[in-house]
């Protein structure tokens, strides 16, 4: 999907969380989830991988934003958010649920953010410097992995 038609669906999207007289108020700063070590994040002592800049984000308060295009390795800043959102080519063919290989990237909660139809939407922030691979598939067999490197 053309990235600028799927802007005013995520830009309705924000509007309307930002603007939700709900029972909930999201904040202005995520509250930090304690660094967590894993076996598969790297460690400080360990030289991290060179990755590139994250796309610039759709939404408020994020770092940058990947979609099913997106492949290789992108780099994060520790305490900031990147937003994913995968498009079903056609109907019946949603995306499954992003996946994180370590813990140095936390779901971010989401509000009350409902994204529109055939998108799977994931939000993730970097609490502590390594790596994770970020994974999905879709019910046609479709893969897709990025490599997500957090460093302060």
């Amino acid at each position: 999907m053309n990235r600028a038609l799927r802007i005013l669906p995520l830009a309705a999207v924000a509007l309307l969380t930002a603007c939700s007289g709900g029972t909930s108020t999201p904040s202005a700063a995520p509250s930090a989830a304690p660094a967590v070590p894993s076996a598969t994040a790297t460690t400080a002592t360990t030289a991290l991988p060179a990755c590139a800049k994250l796309p610039d984000p759709v939404l408020p308060h994020s770092a940058g934003e990947l979609t099913e295009q997106q492949a290789g390795v992108y780099c994060l800043p520790r305490g900031q958010r990147v937003d994913i959102f995968l498009t079903a080519a056609k109907s019946g063919d949603a995306w499954r649920p992003v996946q994180s290989s370590a813990t140095i990237l936390a779901p971010a909660n989401t509000g009350v953010m409902t994204a529109p139809l055939g998108v799977t939407p994931a939000m993730f922030y970097g609490t502590t410097d390594g790596t994770s691979v970020l994974t999905s598939s879709a019910a046609s067999g479709k893969t897709w992995k990025v490599t997500i490197v957090v460093k302060g």
